[in-house]
């Protein structure tokens, strides 16, 4: 009971942070969109930011903890406690000389890599780009050391700091446009975001050291510890590669529409922003949790865990989802519209941002899933489904582009999800021939009936009150109110009488604390 209220107090508290920081970092982007707006300057850094975290993904960023924590934890358990960090000071070794070699290489080559990735920009934008990049490209080093220390407390079972990381990180930018504005352009951007993402690292040795870590990197590439999560790294390291590969592939194919980088970029981010909260907690949560599991052989409690994550997020995505892909046009104006960003601009992005909702569901099965096959040392599986799923983004993107624009590169990033989710579950029942009972398939077919209810009376009330109050940002925050509020309302109502479980266990739960 004790551990139960620990996990619950946990989760909530990684659950507000990670709101707080998705909050944060939406108020940052409206004050990039507000000062920059859509233009010259607001297309160059969006893709001079996407160009080392794109790169940092591609080669290392989305393994390190992935690849780091299920060795961590075995060394831990296997043997003890000064041979794990051992290990841990000699695989940040082996990170900082990937991440310093990246940077190198990106800052070197930053003239071809921005026309690889925006071939459609014009000479000025590309040189613009071409510059920010250089100088943003060292953050991935600190990014790097930031994921691997995260490594290390979560296995020690230390959640709290490494949630409020991107917090940090997003207020010191905020911070900047507060007291400098555009004073700087975007060049003062550029080196406040280097700023911003080195904090990441500084605020979580104090807990490093309360768990006697001392910060001395090796480079050992013998250590078999080192080269099991080498081995486990690489197939992973390619199954991470669908969001990077989706970003290069639309942001080439939105450089030859007018303002498709920007309106496009601020329509993913929002997009990731929203899934990322509830999957972000629930995964980071789990991982470690259940790399113990398997470590120690207990299947069937990892599997529950398993279960448990996928219907959880269900029954908060779906509606989320509904919310977003109908009042798509009012959540744009209120973020976006302010400064430099048009009315225009928000009718462009809306149309990308419902798009992507379709896909959010898919996106948050697809963080669980993965991370249940790394927690298993399978990083080969999710590997082969992610090629294949990369296959069918790129072919969708490129039929749908042509004729619906930046709408189109958001339904082909949806597709992929879908078909890198539907691989990664019928893979994961080679392991659990039983993954779903039938009341847990019945449970989800519920809730996604709830969801389409709700969707389908957002849309009601908002055919009878958006033509009246649409135009005006206080006629869009009312609309989003009041259909946000009667969707709510309804699919709650949907839930309740449909008794799904999740939700009946959880008041049932809340009713025993109570009394």
């Amino acid at each position: 009971m004790k551990e139960t209220r620990t996990i619950i107090k946990t989760a909530g508290f990684m659950a507000v942070a990670t709101f707080l920081a998705k909050v944060c970092g939406l108020i940052r982007d409206m004050l990039i969109a507000a000062f920059f707006g859509t233009g010259m300057e607001a297309n160059a850094y969006l893709a001079a930011t996407k160009l080392p975290t794109t790169l940092f993904d591609l080669v290392i960023g989305g393994v390190i903890s992935a690849a780091f924590i299920p060795i961590f934890n075995s060394v831990l358990k296997k043997e003890d406690k000064k041979s794990a960090l051992i290990f841990a000071n000699r695989f940040i070794g082996m990170v900082l000389l990937i991440t310093g070699l990246i940077t190198i290489f990106g800052i070197t080559f930053s003239d071809k890599l921005i026309y690889l990735m925006a071939p459609s920009f014009d000479a000025e934008t590309h040189q613009l780009a071409m510059h920010l990049s250089a100088i943003m490209f060292p953050m991935i080093i600190c990014t790097g050391l930031a994921f691997s220390f995260v490594g290390i407390l979560q296995s020690f079972g230390e959640y709290n700091i490494p949630a409020i990381m991107s917090l940090v990180s997003n207020l010191a930018v905020i911070l900047y446009f507060i007291i400098f504005g555009k004073k700087f352009g975007v060049y003062g951007l550029a080196v406040t975001m280097v700023i911003a993402w080195s904090l990441q690292v500084f605020i979580q040795i104090p807990s490093l050291k309360r768990f006697e870590f001392k910060f001395r990197p090796q480079i050992n590439l013998k250590d078999e510890n080192v080269k099991n999560a080498m081995k486990l790294a690489l197939p992973m390291l390619v199954s991470t590669w669908v969001q990077p590969l989706y970003t290069i592939v639309n942001t080439r194919l939105a450089s030859g529409i007018e303002r498709g980088v920007s309106s496009l970029e601020y329509a993913n981010r929002l997009y990731i922003v929203i899934t990322g909260v509830f999957s972000f907690v629930i995964t980071n949560l789990l991982f470690p949790k259940m790399s113990r599991a398997y470590a120690q052989d207990k299947m069937e409690e990892a599997k529950e865990m398993l279960v448990t994550s996928l219907k959880a997020v269900t029954v908060i995505i779906l509606p989320i989802a509904a919310v977003t892909a109908v009042l798509a046009k009012p959540i744009i104006a209120l973020l976006y519209q302010h400064g430099g960003f048009t009315y225009e601009d928000t009718l462009r992005t809306c149309g990308a941002l419902s798009c992507y909702a379709f896909g959010m569901i898919a996106l948050a099965y697809n963080e669980i899933l993965s991370k249940a096959f790394f927690s298993m040392q399978n990083s080969k599986t999710p590997m082969i489904n992610a090629i294949v799923s990369m296959a069918a983004n790129i072919v969708t993107a490129y039929t749908l582009s042509s004729r619906l624009g930046i709408s189109g590169l958001a339904i082909a990033a949806a597709v992929g999800s879908y078909v890198n989710a539907f691989l990664n579950y019928i893979f994961m029942k080679r392991y659990y021939k039983t993954l779903f009972k039938k009341s847990d398939l019945l449970n989800i077919i519920k809730t996604l009936m709830s969801a389409v209810i709700m969707g389908a009376a957002m849309i009601t009330v908002y055919r009878l009150i958006g033509t009246r109050l649409s135009g005006s940002l206080v006629g869009e925050l009312i609309i989003l109110a009041v259909c946000g509020i009667a969707g709510l309302v309804i699919y709650s109502g949907g839930c309740l009488l449909l008794k799904i479980d999740v939700i009946v266990n959880l008041l049932k739960k809340e009713g025993k604390d109570d009394a």
